[in-house]
This record gives structure tokens, sequence and C-alpha cells, in this order.
């Protein structure tokens, strides 16, 4: 085999993390009294990426987007209602209960964890990440979690890729894969450190070739494909 070992993405690599968000904004928004619909999910989906990317370049802190991406949710669709924080606080409980899975996911990870050492790289704040792998049937399948919100450093800086490659085993880093769904995240901190990019991107949506990218699959079994070459 070409790799041993995967650097793992979590969310919309092994959870469904659109349908996570969905249901854990649904019922934080009900404990409140506060209505729940499509649109004001489709607002908060689209305000909640703006501020991942914007924590991704360090503009802003971790504990400023929990808070601040309820505020703008307030200013767009609950006027009157005054407790970001108490929102953003039952939000983040929530979640740390979603651990809904792509389809497919546990049976790919079983697999892929016969062959590879399975290690999560995730941007995820630390509640909610290690609540939802306590919950989801793939703990089994990985060797361990590492957390930004634990590290201290967040994708893609070379800092966070640097721990995770001192910590683990597999000290070759030529056989080391990146799997992740983010080009700005995954795909630019596996360069950023030097490793092999595996971008998944199940519905073909980045145009390939891409420098960020070594491979790109649809489906995380096609791993296999792509280690014995």
């Amino acid at each position: 085999m070409k790799y041993t070992t995967l650097l793992m993405d979590a969310d919309e690599t092994i959870f469904d993390f659109g349908k996570c968000e969905q249901e854990a904004l649904r019922a934080s928004l009900e404990h409140f009294g506060l209505g729940y619909t499509q649109e004001i999910n489709d607002t908060f989906s689209a305000i909640n990426r703006r501020l991942w990317k914007e924590l991704e370049m360090n503009n802003i802190t971790r504990s400023q987007l929990r808070v601040e991406r309820f505020r703008k949710l307030i200013e767009k669709c609950f006027e009157g209602f005054e407790n970001a924080q108490s929102l953003a606080d039952r939000y983040i409980d929530e979640l740390a209960g979603q651990a809904v899975l792509i389809d497919g996911a546990q049976e790919a990870l079983k697999k892929l964890s016969g062959t590879f050492d399975i290690y999560i790289i995730t941007n995820g704040m630390k509640t909610v990440q290690r609540g939802r792998f306590a919950k989801s049937p793939v703990t089994e399948y990985i060797k361990k979690l590492y957390i930004s919100d634990e590290l201290g450093v967040n994708k893609p800086s070379r800092e966070f890729f640097d721990f995770v490659l001192e910590d683990i085993p597999e000290k070759d880093s030529r056989k080391l894969l990146v799997v992740g769904d983010s080009l700005s995240s995954d795909m630019q901190g596996g360069r950023n450190a030097g490793l092999d990019t595996c971008l998944y991107d199940p519905f073909c949506r980045t145009e390939m070739p891409n420098e960020l990218c070594d491979y790109r699959i649809t489906g995380l079994e096609q791993i296999f494909g792509i280690a014995e070459v």
C-alpha cells in the first residue's frame, strides 16, 4: 500500500453536517419559542459558512464565531430577541448530540480501518466533536481526534499539522494522506504540511485538476484504489 495513515476531516466527510446543523438549529430555536423555517436554516448556514472561513484566516476567534453567528441571525430573522449568548449555548448543546453520518460512511470506515490508521483532523469545537463521536458507531475505527479547539491552532495552518505529525506513529510523510471536503481547510492544510491530499467531492463540484488536490473521490471506499496506485 502506498499509504498507511489517513488524516480525515469530520464534517461533510464523515458526518452529514447539513442534517446535524438543521436539527440542532430547529431544536434550539424551538426551545426559546422562536420559529423555524427552511429559509431561516439557509440564512444561518450561509452566515455560519462565512464566519468559519473567517476563522480559518484567523480574522475572528472561536468564541467570537460561536456567538456572532446568532447575533447576525437574530438581526435578520428575530428582531426583538436579545439573548444571542443563550441561543449560542443551547445550539452547542444540541449539536453535540447530533451524529448523523453521511450515507455509507460507517461501512467505509470499517473497511478502511482494517488497512489504514485513521485520525480525525477537525476545526470543530471540542464539546461538539467529542460529544458527536462519543455517540457515533464509527468511534471504534478512529485512532485519535485532533481538534483545533484543543490544539489552539486551526486548519489550514502548518502548526496544526506539525502537531499531528509529531504525535502520530507514522513518521514517513509520504505515507500520509489528507482526506476532506474543503479546499481552503483540508487541501490547503495538507499542502502547507507537504502531504498528499484527497478531496472528498461526492457531487464533483470542484473543477479538476486542482493544484491543491492530488486526488478526488466521490466515495470513501475509493481510497483503496488510490492507495494501490
